[in-house]
């Protein structure tokens, strides 16, 4: 039986810092600079290099930041893409007390520079390398040796690298268990559910058009929780979320009347998906929030080393563990995750966990 991971069981929400945050400066981007600039004291060109070559970067989209809450106290991380990928820099607090936050955000930058990256490198403490060692192992960081360039006051600054290939198979076995205790916004993945919906009217719903999507069969005990949107052919992926805030039964003739004009389609088009049924679901969405980009089936099934079929009108995550971890890193690519409460859990011995905290340099 797998150990129960030790994420940390109150409050965690995590945030993915890109080019709109840089663009506009908004209150994630100054988080995740605020919680960066916390480390001059030990790196006095911290902030040099945070307004200079991050922002740069975020702008541009050759580095990605994420910002991680724990009751609000944050953690940081930015990472650098390209062939020759660089985490540059995770600062996770002691009070966590967790090394899963480690796998969880080690798994979420590899994962960020999959496209291009063929090795991946890092500067640390020697300190760190020492306290931290089996942790670096993991995700196939062997060695480490002095670093051509010191970034850190008063300590020797260590180097590491791995081939990408090596760090990936690494990040992608400890998926199944890290996607397990994560969820989509502040909902159980318990109750959540994946709506399959055609392109167009997905695109309808987006912009805001439809607010109202028809279906043969649907039950309102859905009402009121998120849910993931599956767009079908050719998009073929998971492209954004909302929560389904009423769903309403009843004969067309009678949704047609009042809820038309939400539905994003023509009359015709309507009596065409209801012929010869004599009761339909009006399912109310709200709250909707499109992915940057779609994330596309086969790559989740790449990921995550399982097949995922296609669902068919929406599919229930209660018994699904393999639509479970898609949805959920579907999520974590976007910057949407939080952690499932499990108040039941017992809580987990933290003896292998170092409490200074995990650093890493430019």
């Amino acid at each position: 039986m797998q150990q129960d991971l030790d994420l940390p069981q109150d409050s965690f929400r995590l945030m993915r810092i890109g080019e709109y945050d840089a663009r506009t400066r908004s209150d994630d981007f100054y988080a995740l600079r605020d919680q960066i600039l916390q480390s001059e004291p030990s790196y006095p060109q911290i902030g040099r290099w945070f307004d200079g070559r991050v922002l740069e970067g975020l702008r541009s989209g050759q580095r990605t930041g994420y910002v991680g809450l724990i009751n609000e106290r944050p953690i940081a991380a930015v990472v650098k893409r390209g062939q020759a990928a660089k985490f540059c820099h995770l600062k996770i607090d002691p009070s966590a007390k967790s090394r899963s936050l480690g796998d969880l955000f080690f798994t979420l930058m590899t994962l960020d520079v999959r496209h291009q990256a063929q090795r991946v490198r890092f500067t640390l403490p020697e300190s760190v390398w020492l306290d931290r060692r089996s942790f670096f192992k993991g995700f196939s960081f062997l060695e480490a040796e002095k670093s051509g360039r010191q970034y850190r006051l008063f300590e020797s600054e260590l180097f590491s690298e791995t081939s990408f290939a090596s760090l990936f198979d690494a990040s992608r076995n400890k998926l199944p268990r890290l996607m397990g205790q994560l969820a989509i916004a502040d909902h159980s993945l318990l109750t959540g559910a994946v709506l399959a919906v055609q392109p167009e009217p997905l695109m309808k719903i987006f912009s805001g058009v439809k607010t109202v999507e028809i279906r043969t069969r649907f039950s309102s005990r859905w009402e009121g929780r998120r849910i993931s949107l599956y767009g079908t052919q050719p998009i073929s992926g998971l492209a954004g979320e909302a929560t389904v805030s009423r769903v309403i039964g009843g004969p067309p003739d009678r949704l047609w009347e009042h809820f038309g004009p939400q539905m994003g389609c023509t009359r015709a088009q309507f009596d065409a998906y209801t012929k010869g049924r004599e009761q339909v679901y009006a399912v109310m969405l709200s709250d909707v929030r499109a992915f940057a980009d779609a994330v596309p089936l086969a790559q989740l099934s790449h990921l995550l080393g399982i097949h995922l079929a296609v669902p068919q009108s929406y599919a229930s995550l209660a018994n699904c563990d393999g639509w479970l971890s898609a949805v959920v890193l579907a999520a974590a690519l976007q910057g949407s995750i939080g952690v499932r409460k499990k108040p039941t859990v017992p809580t987990i011995p933290m003896t292998h966990v170092h409490q200074a905290p995990l650093r890493l340099a430019r």
